[in-house]
């Protein structure tokens, strides 16, 4: 059986940001799962919302079709009528098990924010589950083959 390592990546912010965290990955091995947490606090509730993303990419790429180096995303979107609705908040989880997605000693995972409104705070949370001792696959430095 693989031994599994838990690594956690946090990153907070009122604004769009790339690589809000990173992760340097240590050894050879296969990522195994993901879990997600997006948490949002809001002031007026018109048209606010928040994505983010992990990737292998140093630029997120939310709004971007054909990324092959993006991971996992999710987003979290309001809209009211008319401005002054109130208050929100509200957090979102997603869990991902990709079935082993080969990683090499030295590549890095990052942490994406994109931000729309005026959202007072925004917290992203992903902990990666990482398998050591499973067979590494080759491929390229800008695809990922997901088996």
């Amino acid at each position: 059986m693989a031994e599994v390592k838990i690594y956690k990546l946090y990153g907070t912010g009122t604004a769009s940001a790339n690589a809000i965290a990173t992760l340097d990955i240590q050894e050879d091995g296969e990522i195994c799962s993901v879990l997600m947490d997006l948490g949002v606090n809001g002031a007026n509730a018109l048209d606010e919302g928040a994505q983010c993303e992990l990737s292998f990419s140093s630029i997120g790429a939310m709004t971007t079709n054909d990324t092959r180096a993006s991971l996992l995303g999710l987003t979290w979107y309001q809209e009211f009528l008319t401005s002054g609705g109130g208050p929100s908040g509200r957090n979102v989880f997603i869990t991902f098990a990709p079935h082993g997605i080969p990683v090499a000693a030295g590549e890095r995972l990052y942490l994406h924010l994109l931000v729309a409104g005026t959202l007072t705070a925004v917290t992203v949370s992903a902990w990666v589950y990482f398998c050591l001792g499973r067979a590494m696959s080759p491929r390229g430095r800008v695809g990922r083959r997901v088996r």
